[in-house]
């Protein structure tokens, strides 16, 4: 609105009080304004979606998130026990994290409900220490394993022999039990190693034919310093 219009319509509107005019093409009255009519109802729902669909969007999306997330906890089973699966073999490595649900389910048939919560759950832990994952991975999986080992949450690892070695120093056995002591009669183990290929626990798992030659099982020994040496 330009000064130059401000003086037209100031001119026009002294000659329109002199009665020099009746009427001017400049100044606007009231019947020439447009009056916009607020829209109502369903008009006014569709008005307000169409000028915010994007926040409403984005906000929709958060929403769907957080109710997914509050979903996943309060649904998520107590675990009875906790086991971690450990591999630093990359051929290895997607065959058996694909077996998870085998694993926890051909564990279940042999685990107590310890937390006598009527029903029982084992949880897996996959942790991938193969030398060609990507660098925030491998040591995202490092950090992992070594809370793991700290925390004393999981005292029953699956591990192939490379793992163990990463896990321990030069392969000591002394911080795991000698199931060999504890039954000496089962040909699956050797030391503290139970092997999994051809045992009864791989048929339970339908893990016969692809489970590995070097695939075992070790039972963590608990110490007076375990972290959770309570719940371990």
């Amino acid at each position: 609105y330009s000064m130059a219009s401000y003086n037209d319509e100031k001119r026009e509107l002294l000659k329109m009080k002199q009665g020099l005019i009746e009427e001017s093409e400049i100044i606007e009255t009231e019947a020439d304004k447009v009056v916009i009519e607020k829209p109502t109802g369903m008009a006014a729902v569709e008005n307000f979606i169409y000028h915010n669909k994007w926040f409403l969007i984005v906000g929709a999306f958060f929403a769907f998130v957080l109710i997914f997330l509050i979903h996943q906890t309060l649904t998520r089973e107590n675990s009875d026990m906790t086991v971690v699966l450990v591999t630093s073999d990359s051929q290895k490595a997607p065959n058996l994290f694909h077996k998870v649900k085998d694993v926890e389910l051909a564990l279940e048939k042999y685990c107590p409900d310890f937390d006598d919560n009527g029903y029982v759950h084992v949880e897996t832990y996959n942790i991938d220490l193969s030398e060609n994952v990507q660098p925030e991975y491998m040591l995202s999986a490092t950090a992992k394993l070594s809370g793991e080992l700290t925390i004393g949450e999981a005292q029953m690892y699956i591990m192939d022999t490379l793992a163990f070695q990463a896990v321990t120093e030069d392969g000591d056995t002394s911080n795991f039990v000698n199931l060999e002591e504890l039954y000496p009669d089962n040909p699956q183990i050797d030391g503290v190693f139970y092997k999994l290929k051809d045992s009864e626990f791989a048929h339970l798992a339908n893990y016969v034919e692809a489970c590995p030659e070097d695939l075992f099982m070790v039972v963590r020994r608990t110490t007076d310093v375990t972290a959770n040496k309570e719940r371990a």
